[in-house]
C-alpha cells in the first residue's frame, strides 16, 4: 500500500477514535495494514453482537407482549362469562315481614320522635286545660297570649302573675310562675323591638312531657292563644306542615 493510503487510513482511525466506543477502545492507533484489518475486524464483531442481542431483546419482548395479550384475552372472556350469567339471573325479592321492620306507633317517626302538624292541642298544667297550639318551626322561643303582666318578688325571687283569656273562655285563667329572664323579640309587623318576660312551664303533647319556655305577650289578635317555636321542637319532634292535629287532645285524666 503506497503512503497516501496510509495516511488517510490512519486519519480516518483517528476519527473513529473520538467517537463512543461499543467494545474496548485499542490502546493506541493502528500503525500497519495488517494492524487496521485487526481493528475494523474486532469492531465489526462489537457490532454483529449488539445487533444480535438487540434482535434476541426485541425477540424477547415481543414473545412477552403476546403472551400477556393472551392472558388479558382469557381474562376479558371469562369477565364477559360472569356479565352475561348476572344479566340472566332474575333478581330475588326480599320481602321484610312487619316483625322485622315494625311501624312505627301513631304519632311518631320511626325513630320515636313525635310527630306534629301544622296545628296541635297542647295541655298546660299550670292553666289544668288543654289549649290549640300552632307549630311554629319560625319561632325561636315559645309563645302564650296574656294579658295583665304583673312582676312580684317571693321568698327573694322575681315571679310573673299573668292571666290568660282565650277566645271562648267565659272565666280568665291566672298563673304564676318563677321569671327566667326577659328576652327581645322582633314582630313580623314592626321593625320594633318588644321586651318579653319569660317563664318556664311544664306542658303536654301527645304522650310528650316537656318543660319548656315561654314569652307572655298579647296573643288575642292572634287565633292561636299558644305557639310552640323550636326549643321545644328540637330533638323531640317532627313537623307535617300539610296535617293538622295529629296528636289526640289530652284529657284532664292524662294531664298527670
Amino acid at each position: 500500500m503506497s503512503i497516501p493510503l496510509k495516511n488517510t487510513l490512519l486519519f480516518l482511525m483517528l476519527g473513529l477514535s473520538g467517537c463512543i466506543a461499543l467494545g474496548k477502545t485499542a490502546a493506541s492507533v493502528p500503525a500497519t495494514l495488517t494492524d487496521l484489518q485487526s481493528e475494523t475486524q474486532r469492531l465489526q464483531n462489537i457490532i454483529e453482537l449488539q445487533n444480535k442481542q438487540v434482535s434476541r431483546q426485541q425477540t424477547e419482548l415481543a414473545a412477552q407482549i403476546n403472551t400477556d395479550l393472551k392472558d388479558m384475552h382469557v381474562t376479558l372472556k371469562r369477565l364477559n362469562r360472569t356479565t352475561n350469567t348476572l344479566n340472566a339471573t332474575t333478581p330475588t325479592t326480599v320481602v321484610i315481614s312487619e316483625e322485622d321492620c315494625p311501624a312505627p306507633p301513631p304519632g311518631q317517626t320511626p325513630d320515636g320522635k313525635l310527630l306534629l302538624g301544622a296545628t296541635e292541642w297542647l295541655w298546660l298544667d299550670a292553666a289544668d286545660r288543654a289549649f290549640k297550639a300552632r307549630i311554629d318551626t319560625g319561632a325561636v322561643t315559645s309563645s302564650i297570649s296574656t294579658d295583665e303582666i304583673t312582676t312580684f318578688e317571693r321568698n327573694g325571687k322575681n315571679w310573673v302573675r299573668f292571666s290568660m283569656s282565650p277566645k271562648g273562655m267565659e272565666n280568665r285563667i291566672q298563673i304564676e310562675a318563677p321569671l327566667v329572664r326577659h328576652v327581645r323579640v322582633r314582630q313580623a309587623s314592626t321593625d320594633e323591638l318588644d321586651r318579653r318576660p319569660v317563664v318556664l312551664l311544664s306542658v303536654r303533647v301527645g304522650d310528650q312531657n316537656e318543660k319548656t319556655e315561654f314569652n307572655l305577650t298579647n296573643r288575642s289578635h292572634m287565633t292561636f292563644p299558644v305557639l310552640l317555636g323550636r326549643d321545644f321542637l328540637k330533638d323531640i319532634a317532627v313537623v307535617d306542615v300539610a296535617r293538622k292535629y295529629i296528636q289526640s287532645k289530652p284529657r284532664h285524666k292524662d294531664a298527670r
